[in-house]
């Protein structure tokens, strides 16, 4: 399944505008990069499965300074999301390549971490999926990457996605069993038999189902990056409240809690610059790599919790909270395209984003709107184990940094008008090249 928002691979030119990087900003950089570092070593005292707020602050720090260059970089080379269709939402060229920011927060914050601390246990790389999350991560960030640069066609994407899923599979992220909470009564169905505290093993059904979730979510992200700031924001809400799941006594993973920091890090600092109007777009590279990365850690990290069967509500039900959205959207959209007779594949205008702009919605009124639901079905699952006030805690810390870059970072942009072009370069069409009408769904 492929993105809502559409690629066009006609030729363009395009001349970047003058970077405009102030001196304010590069202060705020560094400033959050050396409380990283500085967190990890003295108040984290170099323990790995403590630095979940530096691991935070080093990612956000890396991509709030490396987007920006990437866009130069893409907008020299003509990289960019072209309006057309009645799908798209922008109105002038965007590069598309914000996965690469990403992908290099992650890892590089991951490795720093690993480095300053001088360890990465086996709990770490296979008990709680580090190791099977960055081969199968890179694997689908180097096929959305290539699909970029160069449209792919659906199926072997798809077969790609498969064999990357069973790689982070075959490395320790395996859905082997449902908890089944242990104040649950006993349900005898006949052909289903749940017993208070005792897991529902897949056993022959726990690869097919761990594959069909990784894909599956990579995919619903994908699907959902149809509009400035949406599958980031969604994501970033869903990487936080896996963040302090993960952290509950019920759950104790650690690791995962801190894959899950550093993803929102990641996300936060691309978010900068992906908000309404957006200068750059996550691209297919982005989509995969942050929705393959939520499903694998929402295995490990909720789902595989160290004592599930303690929780209120199966952990299963947990992660179908914190990825709603996506998750819905994905969904209903397969079965209305099935359901008129049309390829899953097929693009459409009958998103959920789509529906709220047509009531006359803004785009940024739109990814509020779903930025509060997400994060109250993320703050009900995080109260499922206690960690409410955790959640609105770090909830509300992003929430106000947040402010920082709306309202004092942008402030020069609010008291002098600034241009497309000084914003977004010059773009300057050449004639489409025949496969230019490829797009994806």
């Amino acid at each position: 399944m492929l993105s809502s928002q559409t690629k066009t691979t006609a030729n363009t030119k395009v001349v970047p505008p003058k970077k405009r990087t102030g001196y304010g900003t590069i202060i705020c950089q560094l400033l959050v990069l050396f409380v990283g570092i500085g967190w990890t070593v003295l108040i984290s005292q170099n323990k790995l499965d403590e630095t979940h707020i530096p691991g935070f602050l080093i990612a956000l720090a890396v991509s709030w300074w490396l987007t920006p260059e990437i866009r130069q970089r893409a907008l020299k080379l003509g990289l960019v999301d072209k309006p057309g269709d009645e799908r798209r939402i922008h109105t002038v060229a965007v590069p598309r390549l914000g996965g690469v920011g990403i992908y290099m927060s992650f890892i590089l914050t991951i490795t720093a971490l690993a480095v300053i601390t001088g360890r990465f246990p086996q709990d770490a790389r296979i008990v709680e999926g580090g190791l099977g999350i960055a081969v199968g991560g890179t694997i689908v960030f180097i096929l959305g990457l290539i699909d970029d640069l160069e449209s792919l066609p659906a199926k072997m994407k798809l077969v790609i996605q498969v064999l990357a899923a069973g790689a982070a599979y075959s490395l320790g992220v395996r859905i082997r069993a449902i908890p089944i909470p242990t104040a649950w009564v006993p349900i005898d169905l006949g052909f289903l038999h749940l017993v208070p505290g005792e897991p529902i093993q897949l056993g022959l059904l726990s690869l097919p189902i761990t594959i069909l979730w990784l894909v599956g979510v990579a995919n619903a992200v994908n699907l959902i990056d149809g509009m400035d700031g949406l599958a980031a924001g969604v994501s970033l809400i869903s990487a936080l409240t896996i963040w302090s799941i993960s952290l509950a006594d019920s759950i104790d993973k650690p690791y995962a809690g801190l894959m899950a920091a550093v993803l929102a890090g990641a996300l936060l600092g691309f978010l900068r610059w992906n908000f309404n109007p957006a200068r750059i777009f996550l691209g297919d590279s982005g989509a995969y790599l942050v929705g393959f990365v939520l499903a694998a850690i929402s295995i490990t990290g909720v789902i595989k919790g160290a004592a599930a069967a303690t929780v209120i509500v199966p952990t299963a039900f947990l992660v179908l909270l914190i990825l709603f959205f996506p998750l819905l959207d994905t969904s209903w959209a397969i079965v209305r395209r099935a359901a008129r007779g049309k390829s899953v594949f097929e693009p459409d205008r009958q998103h959920i984003h789509h529906r709220l702009l047509d009531t006359g919605l803004s785009q940024k009124k739109t990814a509020y709107v779903i930025y509060a639901v997400s994060s109250l079905l993320g703050l009900v699952a995080a109260f499922f184990v206690g960690q409410h006030w955790y959640f609105l805690q770090v909830g509300g810390s992003v929430l106000l940094m947040a402010f920082f870059f709306a309202l004092v970072l942008n402030g020069h942009r609010n008291r002098r008008k600034m241009t497309p072009t000084e914003v977004y370069g010059d773009a300057v069409e050449e004639p489409p090249t025949p496969d230019s009408d490829q797009a994806d769904s």
